[in-house]
């Protein structure tokens, strides 16, 4: 059932940014570290381990303007009793451990709500196809074979979608550099996490992180059967954070997959003529529903969702072949009639 998965990848998460200013001195005054987080706009997440606690199912209330998420003293794994903290934005708010625990300091919680694009690489982001060349991510097409594996590209999403851009990381390592945005998955000291979670130091593969920086940039995702590939060198994945865990390593047998298979031209023209714009509008629906259904529900969701991107896919291509037919007869015509 992972595998009819497969079509939740093309959404994007429906993240929201927050950003922390954690002061020491009650009142918010003085000195403060900064840290920029992507959170769901509805609750439900992962849990994070930030050294000396942990946080889960943090989300940005947008009806209420608050900031939210169930804080876990002393434990990195969200084991135990949480404490559910909710802080009103752009205000002082008591420190993240509580109003009976002001170890972590006191907290401005700002949310940002405008609408963040799926989680991608940097659209100059080069990889390595089967036979050992480099590309840049942009000239994939589905149907290619791109490392490691080799693995097949279902369909590259954002080809064509050269007015998108988003917030990167820039992780710069020995070996060179890879951007890609915060809550994209790659390969950190071994482990497939955000990229928001590698630090100085960290090694991708054998190389150590040596800088961090963030910019702007437009955005690619080539999206492969493996769900993953080499991104400027990195082992990376080509999933969102909010799905990686849950895909990487099955099957990923689908119906979207096998057409991808069959006919790889047209299923990337069917993804960037109608599902680039409609995935960026019902993505939210998916990442929400991963969050509060069931693990079975949520399959059953998927599927149902797979075999409609199926059906659209026939649609759109007999549409195409009787456009094609349409024209061929009319230059038929106009060609006899000289």
């Amino acid at each position: 059932m992972k595998g009819a998965l497969l079509v939740s990848s093309f959404f994007a998460a429906e993240a929201v940014n927050v950003k922390f200013k954690t002061y020491v001195t009650p009142g918010c005054t003085g000195t403060f570290t900064e840290q920029n987080w992507a959170v769901a706009a509805a609750t439900g997440g992962a849990c994070y381990d930030l050294t000396s606690y942990s946080t889960k199912n943090q989300y940005c209330d947008e009806a209420s303007q608050q900031f939210r998420q169930e804080f876990y003293s002393g434990s990195k794994d969200c084991s135990g009793t949480p404490v559910q903290q909710a802080y009103p934005l752009e205000k002082c708010s008591l420190g993240i451990g509580g109003a009976e625990d002001p170890t972590y300091g006191v907290v401005v919680a700002t949310c940002d709500f405008s609408p963040a694009p799926a989680p991608c690489f940097g659209r100059d982001t080069m990889t390595t196809l089967a036979d050992g060349s480099t590309v840049p991510m942009s000239e994939l097409t589905a149907g290619d074979y791109v490392l490691p594996g080799p693995t097949r590209i279902i369909v590259n999403q954002h080809k064509n979608a050269l007015h998108l851009s988003s917030p990167l990381l820039k992780l710069e390592h020995g070996q060179g550099s890879i951007s890609l945005t915060p809550d994209h998955v790659l390969n950190v000291d071994g482990s497939f996490v955000a990229a928001r979670e590698a630090i100085v130091g960290s090694k991708l593969g054998k190389s150590e992180i040596s800088r961090i920086t963030s910019a702007i940039g437009g955005i690619i995702n080539p999206l492969t059967t493996s769900g993953k590939i080499m991104a400027d060198g990195v082992l990376a994945s080509t999933y969102p954070e909010w799905i990686a865990g849950y895909m990487l390593g099955q099957s990923t047998a689908s119906a979207s997959s096998f057409l991808s298979f069959l006919f790889p031209a047209t299923t990337q023209a069917y993804y960037d003529a109608f599902l680039e714009q409609f995935f960026q509008s019902t993505s939210p629906t998916l990442v929400h529903l991963k969050a509060v259904f069931p693990a079975p529900l949520v399959a059953l969701t998927f599927i149902v969702a797979d075999i409609f991107v199926a059906a659209g896919f026939v649609a759109f291509s007999l549409c195409s072949l009787k456009s094609l037919v349409a024209l061929l007869a009319i230059g038929f015509v106009l060609k006899s009639r000289k």
